[in-house]
């Protein structure tokens, strides 16, 4: 059976940069920003600034530039999935109009995902899925893109001063070697279905200006069931913790990464934390800790790498996966 291989990578960001003293200027508050700064690990991070920018827009770039830094065009393309919380249409998908602005052949399934911030790794699996149950399915592109700073309310520091706008797509492809993911698990606890809504009163009865309904959530409930999943699945896959190169997690708050550590005794430098540069940008953020991490020339073939992360309701999953 064939592998799979992430053969490329591609990201975008705004260029609009807001540091932590934006904020301070904007919120009287400073005893409280500042805690949730040190909570969350919060620097900087990219938001939108400019009416023709959006979650679509973004994925465009970052699709191009994941086709570029493979040297394919949109014709050597068999899928593409796109990812996201703030899907730009609802009809037609936004990975049919990613096929259009890429001149991709007809002979392409295309589909849109939405798990909210848990929606790029659904899609990894399941693109991952699809080439393997064709032969001639040969190359998926995979796009995750939120504007998070566009639903969050600017008259309050949650969530708008932890989140950033960004999108990552990547390329994946068959290989004759071993390689791809090896196994996964999820979790899904729907009692906090009500904390994070948008629309808040549903599609049906939502106006233009709505924002999302944010009830207090750090995730932290999801630390145990991460600990929890990643010994399970080193378990049943002969593996252990020294046996992982990098650890790729929730950039949402990086106490909760800093809790998993502990229980498990993770090594800092196998942990790749982008989140104080970039913000949370949801489905992307653990693809531009991935570029990261390969831009520092520290990801390797055959190297075993751990993805974690998270979506509001909540779900959360956590995949093995060979390079």
């Amino acid at each position: 059976m064939d592998g799979i291989k992430i053969a490329a990578v591609g990201t975008y960001h705004p260029i609009t940069s807001r540091d932590n003293s934006y904020y301070f200027n904007k919120f009287e508050n400073k005893k409280m920003l500042s805690e949730i700064f040190e909570k969350v690990g919060r620097e900087k991070r990219f938001v939108i600034n400019d009416e023709n920018e959006n979650s679509l827009t973004m994925a465009i770039t970052a699709s191009k530039r994941a086709l570029e830094n493979h040297n394919i065009t949109g014709n050597d393309i068999d899928i593409i999935i796109f990812s996201s919380t703030t899907l730009e249409f609802l009809s037609p998908t936004n990975a049919l109009i990613l096929h259009a602005q890429l001149g991709v052949k007809k002979e392409c399934i295309c589909f849109d995902i939405n798990a909210n911030c848990l929606g790029m790794f659904v899609a990894l699996e399941q693109a991952s899925i699809l080439l393997g149950s064709k032969e001639s399915y040969q190359r998926a592109l995979v796009i995750g893109s939120d504007y998070l700073s566009k639903i969050g309310d600017e008259k309050t520091p949650i969530p708008s001063t932890i989140v950033g706008d960004a999108a990552a797509a990547i390329i994946l492809e068959k290989t004759p070697e071993k390689s791809g993911m090896i196994d996964r698990l999820y979790q899904t606890d729907s009692s906090f279905k009500d904390t994070i809504v948008y629309p808040p009163q549903g599609l049906s009865q939502s106006h233009k200006d709505d924002k999302i309904h944010w009830s207090p959530f750090s995730g932290v409930e999801s630390v145990e069931f991460a600990a929890e999943a990643l010994q399970q699945l080193l378990k049943n896959n002969n593996l252990k913790i020294d046996d992982i190169s990098c650890f790729l997690l929730s950039q949402f708050t990086k106490s909760n990464i800093d809790i998993l550590q502990e229980k498990l005794k993770l090594p800092t430098e196998k942990i790749e934390y982008i989140g104080d540069q970039y913000g949370y940008t949801g489905v992307s953020s653990f693809f531009l800790a991935y570029k990261s991490r390969l831009e520092k020339g520290l990801l390797k073939k055959d190297d075993i790498i751990v993805f974690w992360t998270l979506g509001a309701g909540y779900q959360a999953g956590v995949m093995l996966w060979k390079l």
